[in-house]
């Protein structure tokens, strides 16, 4: 009988290589008999989706090639959109990861208890524990909520979209919804696909705890042992195969030459920065540190982190009995 359960990745060819070292530690920390791990190529040229191809294959990944017209000429980040589309038809539960990850622990648990038919998981994006922030960063996110259309109380649920964990069904409906609105407008919003995917999903989201989307962000807040991520998320700028930068140390930078070392065919694909740009990001990093050290560390951020995960735990059991 056929794996119903895969964790899955989209990319383009200047993702891959991230994409890649996640997609490995995926298939280390799952199961064989519980999850497939897939990847979604689009538009990665004919020598380097060999390359990957045989990498994946001695380490027990699917790899597909698509055109970006098989996603109506979108990019790679709008792939998980088109999804149902795409897998095949086996796959009812799905947990899409961004390629800007690392799978830190084991994740038979999550992909064991798959979200009721309706409904998906997802975690609270960061910018969710600013909204009722007296500040000019919480006056930013209220006014970015106000304007794609979602109301005080709908804003408390806006869920990031690095990791999302649907059923099937679900998603196809969700995902068409999603389409039809993208090809209706003439520019897109600060967060493309995460606002969209907010506006028309909001209301089927289960909260699920920081710990299987954990913002790195938030290892300047001393919470990783009360949370202790699972899938860490890179967001934003700089990321782990660049460098060594705070908050993340040598432990997350050496899975890429580590890659690298088993697979030098790959070597191509890891783009290194300019030393100008390494010493942007230490001075950058480090500044960011102090300030999420004092903000995210106490004080309101802190606690209501805390209270959101402790609502995911209280919500665990209600979910469970919605799964039967």
């Amino acid at each position: 009988m056929s794996v119903q359960t895969c964790v899955c990745y989209c990319t383009d060819q200047s993702y891959l290589f991230p994409t890649l070292v996640s997609a490995l530690q995926a298939r280390a920390h799952a199961a064989a008999d519980i999850a497939d791990i897939i990847i979604v190529c689009f538009d990665v040229d004919a020598a380097t989706f060999s390359i990957a191809g045989s990498i994946c294959k001695k380490n027990n990944i699917i790899i597909f090639s698509r055109s970006r017209s098989d996603i109506d000429g979108a990019s790679a980040m709008l792939g998980r959109l088109y999804l149902d589309e795409i897998l095949p038809e086996n796959y009812k539960n799905i947990l899409y990861v961004d390629g800007d990850t690392q799978i830190k622990y084991c994740l038979n648990e999550l992909l064991s208890c798959p979200p009721p038919k309706e409904h998906f998981f997802a975690s609270a994006d960061p910018m969710v524990f600013l909204l009722e922030d007296d500040s000019r960063e919480g006056e930013g996110v209220r006014e970015h909520f106000v304007d794609i259309g979602l109301t005080s109380q709908k804003s408390t649920l806006y869920f990031n979209t690095g990791v999302l964990y649907f059923h099937r069904s679900a998603w196809a409906a969700i995902a068409e919804q999603a389409r039809t609105i993208i090809r209706s407008q003439s520019r897109m919003s600060r967060f493309p696909d995460q606002d969209i995917l907010n506006l028309v999903g909001i209301e089927r989201v289960l909260p699920m705890s920081l710990s299987w989307n954990f913002p790195v962000f938030l290892f300047n807040a001393d919470l990783e042992d009360t949370i202790q991520p699972k899938i860490v998320h890179y967001m934003s700028q700089p990321k782990p195969w660049e460098g060594i930068f705070r908050p993340w140390q040598a432990v997350d930078y050496e899975p890429y030459p580590a890659f690298v070392a088993a697979y030098p065919e790959i070597s191509g694909l890891w783009k290194s920065s300019s030393p100008l740009r390494k010493a942007r990001y230490l001075a950058q990093q480090n500044y960011k540190r102090f300030c999420e050290t004092r903000r995210w560390g106490r004080g309101p951020l802190h606690t209501r982190i805390l209270d959101y995960e402790a609502r995911c735990r209280n919500g665990a059991e209600q979910t469970e009995q919605l799964s039967f």
